[in-house]
Formats: C-alpha cells, structure tokens, sequence
C-alpha cells in the first residue's frame, strides 16, 4: 500500500514537470537547489527554513551522484517528512526497507523510472545505468 502511494506521488510529480529529471523538478517546483562544500561523507540534504524548502547539494559529487541525491531529497520532500535536515551519507548508501531513508529511496527510483518500460532492457543493471539510478538501488526496482 505505502509502496503503491509513493508510486503514484512519483507519477504525479514527473507528470506536473514533464520531466524525470530530479534537477529539473527542482526548477519547475520552485525549490531551490544549492551547492557547499558538505566535506567527505554527506552528500546533499534537505531543508526548510521559514516554509522554504531547499536542497543542498555537495560541491564533491559527481554529476551523477548529484542527480540520485537530489531525487533522494525530493523524496524527503514529496513525502513530507518531519526532520529538517534529512540528509544521503555516504555511508548510508544501501538498501533499506523500512522508515524516511527507505521512502526517499523508493521515491528516487520511483521518480527516475516513471514512464521507462523496464522490459526494454535485459538486466536490472542495464536499466539503472540508463536511467541514472546508482546500483545500490537495484533492490527497490521491481521487474
């Protein structure tokens, strides 16, 4: 059921922006993107600071890094949850199946994923690479 409801608000957000691009939606939905130094480990977060939502991206990130962190951050957003500094660590990069972490990853893979006929591709890992999804993510992908 949970699964389901952040399937659709995915749905609803790429649908609203015409776009799966976790950037772009940031643009669209007018929340601001940033970019700081966050040192070795966090990799972006999300806040909101007077109502204002905002998503801090890592000057250390790769291009590729920064686009999965921003849909991870978006899913913080999208699914409303209470913390005001939910932030990608480094060392949090693995499946989880339960709690904000395992909804801001099903939002992120949700999101770049809707729209994308999944039996195009021959294996998990073709998909994800296509569609910018990190491999530590294959286990919220469902074929």
């Amino acid at each position: 059921m949970l699964r389901e409801r952040i399937k659709r608000k995915a749905h609803k957000v790429v649908y609203s922006t015409g776009t799966r691009d976790p950037i772009k939606i940031c643009e669209a939905k007018n929340i601001p993107v940033y970019y700081d130094d966050l040192g070795k480990q966090i990799m972006a977060y999300h806040t909101v600071i007077k109502r204002i939502p905002a998503i801090v991206l890592s000057t250390r990130n790769s291009e590729f890094e920064n686009t999965y962190s921003c849909g991870h951050e978006l899913g913080h957003h999208f699914c409303r949850h209470k913390g005001n500094a939910e932030h990608l660590d480094r060392k949090n990069l693995r499946f989880s199946s339960i709690g904000d972490e395992a909804e801001a990853n099903e939002f992120m893979v949700d999101l770049m994923l809707d729209g994308i006929n999944k039996h195009d591709f021959e294996t998990k890992e073709q998909l994800l690479k296509a569609c910018g999804i990190p491999l530590w993510a294959e286990r919220y992908v469902e074929l």
